[in-house]
């Protein structure tokens, strides 16, 4: 894993502690700005990953962005992975100019993140629409029962893996 020797150097304000984020959700939500939250491994940044935020941030007025700790991202995509420790992943997104807030998420899965931060939306790619996975099936019931809503976005998916499968070919 690719990690940072200043990370200083790739600071910005859109990143956030969870506990920042939770607050922030909170006051914003009582401002009446509705929230989304997309969380992702974003590895390598792809063009997937920008269009996918930039519709994600036209169903909200907030757009919270969740980076999976490296532990957790190590664990899901397997060895070598990610290419990008947490900070610079957290970095790379928080540069996007439709993401208003970054953090890492240390949360084991995307449940616990949506019961701490309470969107209004728990936004997610179309591939995700008709998947019956225990995971996505548990995202849908803690977004309701926050009287939140999964939303969708329509776009062409990209895969991180994909990418670096043909990029092993060449």
């Amino acid at each position: 894993m690719i990690k940072l020797k200043d990370p200083q150097e790739y600071s910005s304000e859109k990143i956030k502690s969870e506990n920042e984020v939770i607050s922030l959700s909170n006051s914003l939500k009582e401002e009446g700005m509705q929230i989304g939250l997309c969380i992702g491994g974003y590895d390598l940044i792809h063009p997937g990953h920008m269009k996918h935020l930039d519709s994600a941030k036209n169903l909200c007025d907030i757009l919270i962005v969740g980076i999976t700790a490296d532990k957790f991202n190590s664990q899901r995509k397997g060895e070598g992975r990610p290419i990008y420790d947490e900070n610079l992943r957290a970095y790379s997104i928080s540069q996007l100019k439709p993401v208003d807030f970054v953090f890492i998420s240390n949360y084991k899965g995307a449940v616990e993140a949506i019961n701490s931060i309470r969107p209004n939306f728990y936004i997610k790619g179309s591939d995700y629409i008709a998947k019956q996975t225990p995971g996505i099936i548990a995202e849908r019931e803690a977004i309701t029962s926050i009287d939140g809503e999964i939303r969708y976005t329509l776009d062409e998916k990209l895969s991180t893996t994909e990418i670096i499968d043909y990029i092993k070919k060449l």
